[in-house]
Formats: C-alpha cells, structure tokens, sequence
C-alpha cells in the first residue's frame, strides 16, 4: 500500500490505478519554495526583488545575505528525485545580456539548464507530472514575455497539459499519461497570454506572509477555507523573516531559525490535511504544500504529504463498506 511513500522518485507511476485516475488537483503534491534558489553562488549579484537594504549589507556581508536568500540545498534533478512535483519559479530579465536568471535577492543561474534538466527527467519518467509555477517577473516588458512563452513552449512542446483544449477536472495522471502530457505551466502575469499556460485564478497560492509558526497555522487554516473546487490550491509551508527579522540573527540562516523551525512545529498540521475531490458545500481539502528545504530530516517534507494520498483510498474503501450502500 504503501510502496509509492518509498520510491519518491516513482511516486506518481506508483500509485494504484484509484488514485492515477483522480484529479491532480486534488491529490496531495509536495512543492519547493523559491525552487532554483540553490543555484545562488558565491558573489552572486543583488537581484530587483531585493529589499534595498539588502543591497547595502550584500556589500560588507555577502556571506549573511546568501544564507538567508537561498531556500534549497537540492537541485532541481535531486528535488524531482526526492518527489517534488511543484515549483516555484521567480525570474528576471538581465541585461545587457538580455537573458532570463532565475532569482531570490540574489541571481541564481540562467533559466534554460535547469529545465533543460527537468525535461531529460520528464523523458525518462514518462508516467510523472509536474506543474511549473512561475510566480513572479521581474524587469519584463511585454516582449520579454512573449519570448518567455514561446522558449517554455520550445522546450516541453507536447508534454503541455494546455489550458485551451482541457479542464483542470479532468487531468489525472491516468488521462495525462496516455496523451503524453507531463507538465502543467501556471503562468502568473497578463502580459502575454498564452493559450496553453493556466492562469492565477487556476491555481491560487496565498501567502503567508508570517515569521511565527502559530500565526503561519493560523493562516494556512483560514485561506484553505475559501479554495474552490474545481481550481489547484497551494498551501505555502514557509516563515519570511524580514530584514527587522533577521538582522539580529546574521549569524543564523534561513534554513536553521526558519525551516527548521516549521519541520519541528508545522509537520503536525501537514499530516492533519486531507486531500481528494470535494464539493461546492464541503469542506475543502488539500492540494500542494510547499516548503523551504525540502531536504531536511531526509525528506520528510515529500515523504509525508506524498503519504496523505492513502487518505484518499482509506475515504474511498470507507464509503464502499458503508451500510448505507444497499445492494439493489
């Protein structure tokens, strides 16, 4: 039952047939926050997401700034080898050079590795999904997204679940798998609208925007209560320390005051959700979880929300085996 929880790099072609044939949106998916933050080297250069103080300590304290921007140890073969199904993408036009970098307060490395990397896991998984988030842009003028649509197109091509021929309902892993789909593209900017990408109302992510773990719990609660249906939902498992927040602990790093931290205090509350369909007047339920580190206690982030899809077959065998259900 549950042999999909020990092979996370398989965990989707794993899956028994009842739950490849639910929606993904309605399954439980581990995601990575600020997903190609690992790439951030040493000297890295301050991106325009930044705080503008930051700009200033990167200057004296460049050490400090990268241990609180970078959010992943993992790259992006290791986070797909280790279950992760979700992410989340923020990236900036360059110039002179006229080159999309990804970005976390720090540039990280040019966009096109990376996926280049995504899509050879895709080729030799082909019964594994993904969805790609790209969240945020940063100095985009309007032509800059055309030419970012047309490379993601470029490089997925016919692995794209498109959004002018299907339903987000209607993709399971089941239906995607014998089309040949592998990758579902949340574009979050008008820009330049892309037929084929999803679009915010798709897939809403609220934010936390909190540092205590409490209140983090507190939100993801709330705002899980207003999700519909028949969208994808993202809960963000995440702390974000302001600069007020962090300047007292310099010495520290994003990933031991703030990850850590949500491991210990916030794994209680992932473990309580429940995932599957649900209706207009149920409770709604759960989706993709994203976290920082995903790495930390060897995977216990992945292992655990991949783990909540057994919930969904423990509610489908209860109603079965109901009294209520009368033999006609």
């Amino acid at each position: 039952m549950n042999n999909f929880v020990d092979d996370l790099e398989n965990w989707m072609s794993k899956l028994p047939s009842e739950l490849k044939a639910v929606p993904i949106i309605n399954l439980a998916i581990p995601g990575s926050h600020d997903t190609m933050s690992y790439g951030i080297k040493d000297n890295a250069e301050i991106a325009p997401d930044a705080d503008p103080i930051v700009g200033t300590l990167n200057k004296f304290i460049p050490c400090v700034v990268r241990r609180w921007a970078v959010t992943q140890r993992y790259d992006i073969t290791e986070q797909l080898k280790n279950g992760v199904r979700y992410f989340d993408l923020r990236i900036c036009m360059k110039r002179p050079e006229n080159k999309f970098y990804f970005v976390h307060g720090l540039f990280c490395e040019e966009i096109n590795e990376p996926l280049e990397q995504l899509k050879n896991f895709l080729r030799t998984h082909p019964r594994e999904f993904v969805v790609l988030d790209c969240q945020h842009f940063y100095l985009f003028n309007p032509t800059d997204h055309c030419v970012l649509s047309a490379e993601l197109n470029r490089i997925f091509d016919q692995k794209i679940y498109s959004r002018n021929t299907s339903q987000l309902k209607d993709c399971t892993l089941e239906s995607a798998t014998a089309n040949g789909k592998q990758i579902l593209i949340v574009y979050r900017s008008d820009a330049c609208v892309n037929e084929r990408f999803w679009l915010s109302q798709d897939w809403p992510t609220p934010w936390p925007n909190e540092v205590n773990v409490k209140q983090l719990r507190q939100y993801l609660d709330e705002s899980l209560t207003q999700r519909k249906p028949d969208t994808g939902y993202v809960s963000q498992c995440v702390l974000t320390p302001s600069v007020r927040f962090i300047v007292p602990r310099f010495m520290s790093s994003l990933r031991a005051t703030c990850a850590k931290e949500v491991e210990r205090k916030l794994l209680d509350w992932v473990k309580a959700q429940v995932p599957g369909p649900f209706g207009a007047d149920d409770k709604p339920k759960c989706n993709v979880f994203l976290a920082d580190f995903i790495d930390i206690q060897d995977n216990n982030f992945c292992k655990t929300v991949v783990s909540l899809n057994k919930k969904i077959l423990d509610q489908n065998s209860s109603t079965q085996n109901s009294p209520s259900k009368k033999s006609v």
